[in-house]
């Protein structure tokens, strides 16, 4: 008798993203609780999250750098459909916030890598008008040194360069079905509209479980972290870092010091509140950005989860907060210091407990090495030995010979 399991259709889900929709959180629900929901009948692919990000970066055609220390992602998507070829579940997932971006030609090796499998496309999207801000930080957290209203200028009005091209890449919902749907049919994308805050925490994870065809309550585990957001003095400051920062800092630099241990670890660690605003004329491009996004995806033909209206911009109401104070930078900055000094202090704890050991070992190094030396010259004075005898046995009459003495 063949299992539930096995009768259940073949598919691939892969999540695209966009990013600053949730994608860190969701990511974080379908790791926790990997065990449950391979138990009914979705793998998630992998050993983490970062398989999934090495196998996007492949994807995407990235091209790596031999000195990033990271590991190298070349032929990681290839490794990801075997994955999903030899897996016995019904429903394989993969997550990438940045796979919304893909070309044509991108997109036709990601469905056919995941052949025979039946793929699905899950993209979430959400209101512009709270998405720029949020997207603004993100782009600082990862180099940017554009301020908020010359970067959300350039995002607004050229959107095919320079910041323009990569947001509209991702965060044009329209445009994002268009693409996929040239390799996958419009009922197989399902565009997740991101829930108000009234509709609880969990509602997001309610509707991507709800795509993914499995009952949200097999995931227990919510304790996730999501990604970090920085209040407008935590950015600015983070900005200025920047500009500071040398011609040249090694992108794997960046990430590891700028953003993960200076953005989110400290400055994330206690953020201020408070978020910029636009000029009027740029929050009517946004109003207007946003009507077309709703009409085109409501004619689109794909799965809408949730309300197209939830992609309404709603507009701005009350004074608009001016920029941070000299005074609230430095304050800023200070904390920044402060947090960065405590966190090289116990790096240098941790050494001093583990430098010892470490010591021992190194010092233990010259000792192996005059062993194996010792060694060596032992098995070459052996073979030298040995070769004297074999020669001289060579010449030594054999006694078993006629004539020979006994």
């Amino acid at each position: 008798m063949s299992s539930p399991m096995a009768e259940r259709p073949r598919r691939a889900f892969v999540h695209v993203g966009a990013p600053k929709t949730g994608t860190t959180y969701l990511q974080g629900v379908l790791w926790r609780n990997k065990a449950a929901l391979l138990d009914a009948g979705a793998h998630v692919l992998g050993e983490n999250r970062n398989d999934h990000y090495r196998a996007g970066h492949d994807l995407r055609d990235i091209p790596f750098d031999p000195a990033d220390p990271r590991v190298d992602w070349t032929g990681a998507w290839d490794i990801m459909c075997r994955l999903a070829a030899a897996s016995p579940a019904p429903t394989v997932v993969v997550s990438d916030e940045h796979l919304a971006s893909l070309s044509d030609e991108q997109v036709r090796r990601a469905v056919d890598g995941l052949a025979p499998r039946e793929v699905h496309v899950i993209y979430a999207s959400r209101a512009l008008g709270g998405l720029l801000p949020s997207e603004w930080q993100e782009y600082v957290k990862h180099g940017s040194k554009f301020d908020y209203e010359t970067w959300a200028r350039k995002v607004l009005t050229t959107p095919r360069k320079g910041p323009g091209r990569w947001f509209w890449s991702v965060h044009d919902p329209v445009g994002v079905v268009t693409r996929w749907s040239s390799q996958v049919p419009l009922d197989r994308i399902h565009v997740i509209t991101m829930p108000p805050p009234s509709a609880g925490p969990d509602e997001l994870w309610h509707r991507f479980a709800g795509v993914l065809g499995v009952d949200p309550a097999v995931a227990t585990d919510f304790d996730v972290a999501g990604n970090v957001s920085l209040g407008w003095a935590e950015t600015e400051v983070l900005r200025r870092v920047n500009q500071s920062l040398p011609e040249g800092f090694p992108r794997w630099h960046h990430i590891a010091l700028t953003r993960d241990l200076l953005a989110v670890k400290v400055l994330g660690a206690a953020s201020s509140r408070g978020r910029p605003q636009l000029p009027d004329e740029l929050e009517e491009i946004v109003q207007r950005r946003s009507r077309k996004a709703m009409k085109g995806l409501a004619a689109s033909g794909c799965e809408v989860v949730g309300d197209v209206a939830e992609l309404a911009s709603p507009p701005r109401s009350g004074a608009t907060r001016s920029e941070p104070t000299a005074e609230e930078l430095l304050d800023t900055s200070v904390r920044a210091i402060a947090g960065l000094l405590v966190n090289q202090a116990q790096r240098r704890d941790e050494r001093r407990h583990t430098e010892p050991g470490m010591r021992e070992r190194l010092q233990a190094l010259p000792r192996l090495r005059r062993l194996r030396g010792t060694m060596l010259a032992w098995e070459e004075r052996s073979s030298v030995v040995a070769a004297v005898r074999r020669r001289v046995a060579m010449t030594r009459p054999d006694p078993d010979q006629d004539g020979a003495t006994k």
